[in-house]
């Protein structure tokens, strides 16, 4: 898999690593002196908090929770499932939420909700993409606003492929 299955690159792995410096900054800045959890959501979040992680220069802990509201499609379901449930271990922590894109905002919300439930005793977000449709959804830190096009890369798939790409961009076979 290759740049070669995309009509067009829409960021090139040089601007993803140096937006992804820049929010790792971000981050340790405004968490310096605190607890701070990470929690990917997994497919998508996956391989964006993987670096961003080696950008925040605070001990962290780290924590994956499962979500999805894709499935094969490329529009989202409107719904999300969580087949993992809420772990027990979110008690009393500051999480940061860090996912692969923003784009109907239900995935943010449903977990917001469902670990401050749980006890989490603050829920921070943080998103590499947002969709333009969706500049309405606010993150606490977005790594870029792209426009409204089904993408994949860098974590982000068609039906499970193209995660590994080391840029984003509209793939050829939609």
């Amino acid at each position: 898999m290759t740049p070669e299955h995309l009509v067009e690159i829409l960021l090139d792995a040089d601007s993803i690593r140096r937006r992804v410096v820049a929010l790792g900054g971000e981050i340790s800045s405004e968490f310096e002196g605190e607890d701070l959890c990470i929690m990917p959501v997994l497919d998508g979040g996956m391989i964006f908090a993987a670096d961003l992680i080696r950008e925040i220069k605070l001990p962290l802990t780290l924590l994956p929770i499962k979500a999805s509201s894709y499935g094969t499609a490329t529009t989202s379901s409107g719904t999300v499932s969580l087949p993992w449930g809420i772990p027990t271990a979110v008690q009393c922590k500051k999480i940061l939420l860090v996912d692969d894109i923003l784009d109907t905002g239900k995935t943010f919300e449903i977990l917001n909700s469902e670990l401050l439930s749980a006890g989490a005793t603050s829920v921070h977000t943080c998103a590499l993409l947002r969709k333009e449709s969706s500049n309405h959804l606010k993150a606490d830190y977005i790594g870029f606003d792209i426009p409204d096009q089904f993408v994949v890369g860098y974590g982000l798939d068609l039906a499970g492929k193209y995660r590994n790409l080391p840029c984003i961009g509209i793939p050829r076979n939609l």
